[in-house]
């Protein structure tokens, strides 16, 4: 090979070498402000996420009455200082389920970058349960009772001289199964005997009623009442079916009941009478039937004997004639 043909290849060697590196040097450059282009989004990223822009403004709560909203964010741990990405949803939800028993359902939705939303169901109060030492129970819809602080109890119905068994559940079921319209208008539910209670409502009526089925009728009050004039001196018997008592038809009643039972005891009387003119009749009777057996056998007696003598007495003549005939016959022989 030639000088000139090896310049020509040393050249076109010098060529290729410089031309790799420019490509390689460019390769790192792009790669350098990738990494660049990356380091910085990451800190433009944090720098936003850590800026008071994600800060908590627009709190929102729904639902509450008993509890109030500033319980509820302390409870759940939300304040205007907080950034909303570091919210758990479903951890502030168990948190307020736990501090309150009064939540029935608890939804939060936080959304970035600055707003929160928090609902919130309660159950309902139903009544408030008088105990031995004068104080009250507050009950909840689900038989619960509520500890927290009554902020809106809407004179709720009082339930006395209940005990702790099956009658007062079923009671609680009821409440809870009357319309709200109707639950205000209860004064006090009394326990009566048996499965039966008494209800006082606010307007002055009565009502009798079944501990497991008075929410099935009394949701109806509203349109029972506008026919009942007098409420302060009737009682609505809801017990089997419905109608007014009055003290005139309780004083009839009474006195249907009170003839009635005279009428059972008087005939109890009567017959206790008759059976026992019944059994003396009879005892006089068998007397009789014995007295008359007695007779007849020595009546009887009387003429077997009768019979005897006269048979005794008509053999004695028949000898007697027979014995004269042969003694006459003898003398004629003679």
């Amino acid at each position: 090979m030639n000088s000139k043909n090896k310049k020509l290849l040393s050249k076109i060697n010098s060529e290729k070498r410089h031309a790799s590196i420019t490509k390689i040097k460019r390769k790192r450059r792009r790669e350098l402000a990738l990494i660049i282009l990356i380091f910085l989004i990451f800190i433009s990223v944090v720098a936003f996420m850590y800026s008071p822009y994600m800060k908590i403004k627009n709190i929102e709560v729904q639902g509450y009455s008993q509890i109030t909203k500033e319980e509820i964010l302390t409870a759940g741990n939300i304040n205007e200082n907080i950034k909303t990405w570091s919210v758990k949803d479903s951890e502030v939800e168990k948190n307020l389920k736990d501090k309150f028993n009064i939540f029935k359902n608890v939804t939060v939705k936080s959304k970035i970058p600055s707003s929160i939303k928090i609902e919130v169901e309660e159950y309902r109060l139903i009544a408030q349960k008088k105990l031995d030492d004068g104080g009250y129970q507050v009950i909840m819809e689900n038989g619960q009772t509520y500890n927290g602080q009554i902020r809106n109890s809407y004179n709720l119905p009082i339930l006395e001289n209940f005990e702790n068994n099956g009658k007062l559940e079923e009671v609680y079921k009821n409440l809870a199964q009357l319309k709200s319209e109707v639950l205000v208008q209860i004064s006090e539910i009394i326990n009566s005997n048996d499965s039966e209670i008494i209800i006082y409502m606010k307007d002055g009526q009565k009502v009798k009623a079944m501990s497991s089925t008075f929410a099935q009728k009394l949701n109806y009050y509203d349109e029972i009442s506008k026919y009942i004039k007098d409420k302060n001196k009737t009682t609505l018997n809801l017990i089997n079916g419905a109608y007014l008592e009055t003290e005139k038809s309780n004083a009839e009643k009474n006195s249907k009941i009170k003839e009635l039972l005279n009428k059972m005891n008087g005939s109890d009387s009567k017959e206790k009478e008759s059976t026992k003119e019944d059994k003396e009749n009879k005892e006089d009777n068998d007397e009789q039937v014995n007295s008359d057996n007695s007779e007849e056998k020595v009546n009887s007696n009387k003429t077997v004997n009768q019979n005897k003598n006269k048979s005794t007495n008509q053999s004695k003549t028949a000898k007697k004639t027979t014995t004269t005939q042969n003694t006459n016959k003898t003398k004629k022989t003679s």
